[in-house]
């Protein structure tokens, strides 16, 4: 053998037409397995094999089950195939499975085969032509028309080098994956070796991985380790996209694991419950696709069942195709470009499928033009088009070069370039330097708005107070919203001089707090019951009882005058004039220059009060570090150190 595959081949067709006798004749390897198989003559599970070719060029074959019961299974196994061998057995024709594999495969996106029509020496001349004519008219119109169909028989070997060398030609022809993607491997089957743990193998979709890599096992997201690679029975150091391959994985069990779960790096996919996708249903369909209809999605290896929520009208009528989002109770792993099929439940037949256009779309809500008009960009658009849509799609998550990579399904590289473009042509914006997140301009347009019709409707409702908190304004913003975005379109609206912050306060840039005059009122009778009470300090319930007053009136004035530096409210409720303040800040600071230290005592002598409101007054003289507690007595702290006591 030489270089390891990049190419699978795999099979198709009706239950006994002689699939697994084919393989077994090409390659040597009896692909069946189970006993249940061997006892029923019917293959059950996926086989594998391997088939070198006259050029010496390598194929993975996946040999997949005919009975309608196991189609299931035959999706799971053509999803990872570059090349297909539809096999029709001479002495019977097309039959129903092998139209429904021949769709399956038209569906997951195979370009590339080729007909086998097999038991050829059961037949007479004539037969076989007439067997020939009825593939040619079952495959007009699909990838397969004008493929060769070559006659073979597994009993006599005639015709097997004729169908050697038509694979050959058609293997050259094939383009092999490319390995730009994030690594992913669909499992499709799990055991366990003795001596070694657990293995899972399928078929590498794209990147590409080595020996002693750290991966993720998705959608449980269990961590664990690439012990071992083997490709075909050999050991290899490294697996890429289109190889078939086992990967023996560190610290998990065969229970933990099972087909459809999917082997990547970590940190770089993530399960999703919503995926939107552009829709195909079959032309041979008897009836239309109603909205909200419950299928099965099959994608990779993966199989769960779905709600189908068509994006433009209520129905899909047979070979028509639509967008649509497909939502599940389980968890799908995918990524856009991945091609899918959808079977009904019952009776359980092949109704169509598509490709994924996102893989982590937000929720459709009704049936918008808008929606539609980004998915069209997101199926047909260039791949700067695409990442304007992806951008927008993301809206207040925004994107990341490693998330971008998935989207676009390129190198990271590649996707960095790509933001950075998207960066100088003013579509995105950079709004995270450390993870390098990206969000579209439009979306930090957006929430300035908000951020700016919510500064405008506080100081509507506060016309006193200077503005709203930092924190406060978060809070009111969309709670989904990445916290970094929000902090840089804060600091964007400051740059522009739309808005202005003064310490932890925010405001509009032209907004003052004015004073009408029923308020300004209220502030010179406050004023003045402050400075008749001076270091007796009133609550402000307190306070409107005194001026005869509703409290409602006189809060905002309250607060006006704390915002303004005027009075100081204690914590426990408690409001002086600050001026009074810095008069006894005064007094202790001159009581330093002659003592070491003060205590209640002192307060007491100079304001006059009792003990109420003595120790709030220290209490407000250790926060403004002109004294220092030190068991029941003050020191002089830094401020008062400041100005010589």
């Amino acid at each position: 053998m030489r270089d390891a595959p990049r190419i699978t081949l795999g099979t198709a067709g009706h239950i006994d037409h002689g699939k697994t006798s084919l393989v077994r004749a090409l390659t040597g390897t009896d692909t069946d397995r189970l006993k249940e198989e061997k006892e029923r003559g019917i293959t059950i599970e996926l086989g594998f094999a391997h088939l070198e070719l006259p050029s010496g060029t390598g194929l993975s074959v996946v040999d997949v089950p005919g009975h309608e019961r196991f189609v299931r299974h035959m999706v799971a196994g053509a999803a990872g195939i570059d090349l297909v061998l539809l096999v029709v057995a001479a002495d019977e024709g097309v039959m129903p499975q092998t139209r429904e594999h021949l769709d399956i495969c038209r569906l997951l996106g195979v370009r590339h085969g080729l007909v086998a029509l097999t038991k050829a020496d059961t037949v007479e001349p004539d037969f076989l032509e007439l067997a020939r004519e009825d593939v040619e008219q079952a495959v007009e119109g699909t990838f397969l028309e004008g493929a060769p169909i070559v006659p073979v028989s597994s009993v006599t070997g005639e015709g097997l080098d004729a169908l050697l060398r038509a694979l050959d030609s058609l293997a050259s022809r094939v383009p092999l994956r490319g390995t730009r993607g994030v690594f992913r491997l669909p499992v499709d089957r799990v055991f366990t070796i003795r001596g070694f743990g657990t293995v899972v193998t399928g078929t590498v979709i794209s990147g590409s991985a080595r020996r002693d890599d750290e991966a993720m096992v998705l959608p449980a997201e269990r961590g664990t380790k690439i012990r071992n690679i083997q490709v075909h029975g050999r050991d290899a150091a490294k697996v890429v996209a289109g190889q078939r391959a086992a990967l023996n994985l560190t610290g998990l069990d065969v229970a933990d694991l099972g087909r459809g779960v999917t082997v990547a790096h970590p940190g770089t996919l993530a399960p999703t419950r919503m995926v939107d996708v552009h829709l195909n249903l079959l032309p041979g369909e008897p009836r239309s696709l109603a909205d909200r209809a419950r299928v099965r999605l099959h994608v990779g290896t993966q199989e769960v069942p779905v709600v189908v929520a068509l994006l433009d009208g209520n129905q899909l009528a047979p070979g028509e195709t639509a967008y649509a989002q497909l939502r599940s109770a389980e968890w799908i792993v995918t990524c856009p470009g991945d091609r899918f099929v959808l079977r009904a439940f019952s009776p359980p037949r092949t109704l169509g499928g598509g490709v994924v256009l996102d893989h982590q779309p937000r929720r459709h809500r009704g049936k918008r033009p808008e929606t539609v008009r980004s998915l069209e960009v997101l199926h047909r658009g260039e791949p700067g088009e695409r990442l304007g849509a992806f951008l927008a799609a993301r809206g207040y998550r925004g994107l990341t070069p490693q998330e971008a990579q998935v989207t676009l399904g390129t190198t990271l590289e590649e996707a960095r370039n790509q933001l950075q473009t998207a960066v100088r042509a003013g579509v995105a914006r950079v709004t995270d330097r450390k993870t390098q997140r990206h969000h579209h301009r439009a979306v930090v347009e957006e929430l300035a708005e908000k951020a700016l019709d919510l500064l405008g409707r506080f100081h509507a409702e506060n016309p006193l107070r200077r503005g709203l908190g930092r924190e406060e304004l978060r809070g009111r913003l969309p709670r989904h919203a990445d916290p970094k975005l929000v902090e840089y379109t804060l600091e964007d609206l400051g740059a522009q001089g739309r808005i202005a912050a003064e310490g932890n306060i925010v405001r509009l840039a032209e907004f003052v707090p004015q004073l009408d005059m029923r308020d300004e009122e209220a502030r010179s009778r406050i004023l003045e019951v402050l400075g008749r009470r001076r270091f007796e300090g009133p609550t402000q319930a307190e306070l409107a009882s005194e001026l005869d007053l509703d409290e409602g009136t006189i809060r905002p004035v309250v607060e006006y005058l704390a915002e303004q530096g005027v009075v100081h409210r204690t914590k426990e409720g408690y409001l002086f004039r600050v001026e009074d303040l810095d008069a006894l800040a005064d007094h202790v600071v001159e009581l330093f220059r002659r003592q070491p230290e003060i205590g209640v005592a002192e307060i007491k002598a100079f304001t006059g009060t009792t003990r109420k409101y003595t120790i709030p007054l220290l209490e407000y003289l250790d926060g403004r570090r002109v004294t220092v507690r030190r068991g029941d007595v003050r020191v002089p702290g830094p401020r008062a150190r400041e100005a010589g006591a």
